[in-house]
């Protein structure tokens, strides 16, 4: 039946929708979860990006921990299931990781366009959590099992973890980087790359959020045009350290845990560094 389905929705299939579809299912990568968290932290609110990120690292590590429970394999594999070769995404298909990446960053949209009053922030999560898991299975990626479990894990962790932030209060920092040793302790028994870049990324930000809080504590207000250097900058460093390691470090995932650590450490603590000190100096020389 959930074939049948996808068979269905792969008839309205031509180049447009299949170069839309999948841009749309990049939003639930992982470069779009840097992209946004960087941009909150920098730019907007350091505690709010904390625990948006605290969300999406634990959806992440239970994603693939279920995968590896399951063991399901994705619909391409099946007859009469299209997936050009640009679309094919490796490891095991039940929960969609992008379905719960979505379902983070939708539930996300909805508390901050509650928050803020920006109620546009809505429509965003409407459109992330509805047509990137769709996008899955236009693309043969997924199941309707795997995403709808996927948004409902992502929905019910992101309350969850959201509720635990806020009873750590102002000691938010201190729970977290006291977490990290259990999330490395997770990589001896889910020797998965997902696994590992999840945990890097994780570890990084901790250590990096921890630092920052205690002794750089950056301010991101700054004038618009200042704000946009940051965020400019800021990502090139850490497009450098991903692609740039890549290309020098074997291809193992112990140094894919390497590149995201020190991803999360620049993101947390590194660039906050940077600018205030480059800020300050730019303030005084003014």
């Amino acid at each position: 039946m959930e074939l049948d389905l996808i068979r269905l929705i792969q008839m309205m299939r031509n180049p447009f929708f299949d170069q839309l579809f999948y841009w749309i299912t990049q939003l639930g990568d992982q470069i779009v979860f840097i992209g946004v968290v960087v941009i909150i932290y920098w730019t907007i609110d350091k505690k709010f990006a904390h625990k948006f990120t605290f969300a999406f690292m634990m959806s992440a590590l239970v994603n693939t921990g279920l995968k590896v429970i399951f063991k399901r394999i994705r619909p391409f594999y099946y007859q009469g299931i299209t997936a050009e070769e640009s679309w094919l995404t490796t490891g095991y298909s039940f929960p969609s990781g992008h379905a719960q990446a979505s379902g983070v960053l939708g539930y996300t949209a909805f508390f901050a366009s509650k928050k803020t009053k920006a109620h546009w922030l809505k429509y965003v999560g409407w459109f992330i959590i509805i047509l990137v898991p769709f996008s899955r299975m236009y693309l043969g990626q997924h199941f309707l099992s795997d995403v709808v479990v996927g948004l409902i894990l992502a929905l019910g962790l992101t309350h969850l973890t959201f509720k635990l932030v806020d009873l750590m209060g102002d000691d938010e920092h201190v729970y977290t980087l006291m977490l990290a040793p259990l999330f490395l302790l997770s990589l001896f028994f889910f020797r998965n790359h997902d696994v590992y870049v999840a945990v890097g990324g994780f570890v990084g930000f901790a250590v990096g959020y921890y630092v920052e809080k205690r002794w750089i504590k950056f301010d991101v207000k700054a004038l618009w045009w200042i704000q946009i250097i940051k965020v400019v900058f800021g990502l090139a460093i850490a497009f450098l350290i991903k692609e740039g390691l890549k290309a020098v470090l074997p291809e193992k995932i112990f140094f894919d845990f390497i590149r995201y650590l020190l991803i999360g450490v620049w993101a947390a603590c590194g660039a906050p560094f940077v600018f205030k000190h480059v800020i300050s100096h730019f303030k005084k020389s003014v």
